[in-house]
C-alpha cells in the first residue's frame, strides 16, 4: 500500500491526503518531522520538505503539486482538474495561491499560536497576532472574499484542486484555536467551512488534532 509521509498539520501534507480520499486511492499515513533532516527523510527527498508519497514498489514522489497531478493521471475519475483549458489554469492559479501566499499567513498564525509560546516558554502575544492579521489578512483574503463560490467549486463550480489547495491553508487556523472570522469574511468562511466539511477533509482530523497537541506540549512534529 502506499505510504503518505509528513505530518498531519501540514497543509501540504493534508492536501494530499484529501486528493487521495477523493480519488478513494488506499494510503497508510507516516509521520515525519519536517525539521528534523534525518538520512532516511533525505533519501526520500534531498530538500527535506513534505509531503513525500511513497510508491508500493519503493519509489518516491515528492511535492503536493506535483503528487496531485501524479493522482489524477493515475485515478482520473473523479476529476480534480478541469479539462477546460482556461478553468485549469484558474484552478493551478488559485493552487498556487494557496500553496504560497495563504500558507504562509496562515502558518504564521499556527506558529504563533502554537509553536513559539512551547519553545520559547512564553505566552501567546495575543496583540502580536492581531497586529499580524490586521495587516497581512485583508489583501490576501478580500481577494478570496471576492471570488468565494456559493457551492463547493471556486473554478467553473465544480469541486477540486483548486478547493483543497485554498482550504487546506486555512485549516491550520482551526487547529491554532484562531479560526478565520466569520464576520469579516463571510463568503470565503461559509466556502471553507463547505470544503473542509467534506468526508475526505473530515479524515484527517483525528491525525491533525493529535499532531498539534504533541506540537503544543513538545514544540515539535510527531514522528514514528
Amino acid at each position: 500500500m502506499r505510504k503518505l509521509h509528513g505530518p498531519a498539520t501540514s497543509p501540504f501534507v493534508r492536501k494530499t491526503w484529501i486528493a487521495l480520499k477523493e480519488k478513494g486511492i488506499p494510503f497508510e499515513h507516516r509521520q515525519l518531522d519536517p525539521l528534523a533532516k534525518t538520512a532516511s527523510f533525505l533519501k526520500m527527498n534531498p530538500l527535506g520538505r513534505v509531503p513525500i508519497l511513497e510508491e508500493e514498489d519503493g519509489d518516491y514522489l515528492c511535492d503536493s503539486s506535483a503528487i496531485c497531478d501524479y493522482l489524477e493521471h493515475i485515478q482520473p475519475d473523479p476529476p480534480l482538474y478541469p479539462a477546460d483549458p482556461r478553468d485549469r489554469a484558474k484552478a493551478l492559479w488559485y493552487e498556487e495561491y494557496g500553496d504560497t501566499l495563504l500558507t504562509q499567513i496562515c502558518a504564521r498564525v499556527f506558529w504563533m499560536h502554537i509553536i513559539i509560546p512551547v519553545r520559547t516558554g512564553t505566552p501567546v502575544d495575543a496583540a502580536e497576532v492581531a497586529a499580524f492579521i490586521d495587516e497581512h489578512f485583508p489583501p490576501a483574503l478580500g481577494y478570496l472574499e471576492r471570488q468565494a463560490p456559493e457551492g463547493d467549486g471556486i473554478v467553473a463550480g465544480r469541486f477540486g484542486i483548486a478547493d483543497i489547495s485554498l482550504a487546506s491553508p486555512v485549516r491550520l487556523l482551526d487547529l491554532a484555536g484562531a479560526p478565520l472570522d466569520a464576520g469579516r469574511w463571510p463568503r470565503f468562511e461559509a466556502y471553507y467551512r463547505r470544503i473542509i466539511g467534506r468526508p475526505s477533509a473530515q479524515s484527517i482530523v483525528q491525525a491533525e488534532v493529535a499532531a498539534t497537541e504533541v506540537f503544543r506540549t513538545t514544540g515539535n512534529a510527531p514522528v514514528e
